[in-house]
């Protein structure tokens, strides 16, 4: 399984993160994003199936959602819930 999976919808960026996320990924994570995002599109994420998460991901998301013109939540995971209490963040993304 790839760690992340993204499809950019004419309405929306769809973006999936699976199990583990790391600086060994934030690379081309980051390229996805800036590819896939324009600022008046959305930003879809589901992150249920992460199991690991580092900094450095976590920062590429940070500034996906502030490019995005929306950035939703549909599933969330305690992975990131700890992510965000660890570094003092509040979640940028909008749970639905």
């Amino acid at each position: 399984m790839k760690p992340f999976a993204i499809d950019p919808n004419p309405d929306a960026v769809h973006l999936r993160l699976n199990a583990e996320v790391t600086i060994e990924q934030a690379r081309a994570l980051h390229t996805a994003l800036a590819v896939a995002l324009v600022p008046a599109r959305p930003l879809v994420a589901d992150f249920s199936a992460l199991t690991r998460l580092d900094a450095a991901v976590l920062q590429v998301l940070l500034s996906a959602a502030r490019v995005a013109s929306r950035a939703q939540l549909t599933a969330p995971s305690p992975v990131w819930t700890a992510a965000l209490k660890r570094h003092g963040l509040a979640n940028p993304f909008v749970q639905t």
